[in-house]
């Protein structure tokens, strides 16, 4: 790996007024589309394309492989630019858009099942509102997120979507990540 921590680095160098109205929570994860945009001096610019794989990494030009999972859009141009300006261009001027965004997918017992975008935070009963709500014969205390880590395994996280909604127990609402696929099963009452 090419970068250590991040957390040395001044975000708002570099951070785009465009970016922060799209996205400027949102953290960058697997199956994104990135366009990236470095202007390196005297009229030369150099435009990628890259898709992060599973393992939250990009391939760029002059880096080789460059860790970006969880980075927000102000953060990779910060990364990027401290990167580039180390060894190869003297003062490189990067801009990232995203231009495919994650997504999670809902079935089950829901009026709209589908796959939708992540563009922020999402949770899990954010992404069911997004998806029209329960069926009539939904089974709303037993929401489960089948979610695929790393290493290809699998976890099944529940979540009892009635006691957020109908309770007040917001902390029982969990965070989606990519490639997460939530069910709604069917009350049998």
């Amino acid at each position: 790996m090419l970068f250590g921590a991040v957390a040395v680095f001044n975000i708002a160098d570099g951070f785009s007024e465009e970016n922060t109205a799209v996205s400027s929570d949102y953290r960058i994860g697997s199956e994104n589309v990135l366009v990236i945009d470095v202007y390196c001096g005297r009229g030369e610019n150099m435009n990628h394309k890259v898709r992060v794989s599973s393992k939250g990494v990009i391939t760029f030009p002059l880096l080789g492989e460059v860790k970006v999972d969880g980075l927000t859009v102000a953060q990779l141009e910060n990364k990027l630019t401290i990167l580039l300006k180390r060894d190869y261009i003297v003062n490189p001027q990067v801009s990232i858009f995203i231009e495919e965004y994650s997504t999670v997918s809902i079935l089950g017992q829901i009026k709209e099942p589908g796959a939708y975008p992540i563009k922020g935070n999402l949770s899990v009963v954010e992404l069911i509102s997004q998806a029209g709500g329960f069926t009539k014969i939904a089974y709303t205390n037993d929401v489960r997120i089948i979610r695929t880590n790393y290493d290809g395994s699998k976890k099944v996280i529940k979540v009892k979507a009635h006691d957020v909604i109908n309770r007040g127990k917001q902390e029982e609402d969990v965070q989606l990540e990519a490639g997460d696929i939530v069910t709604v099963g069917e009350s049998f009452f």
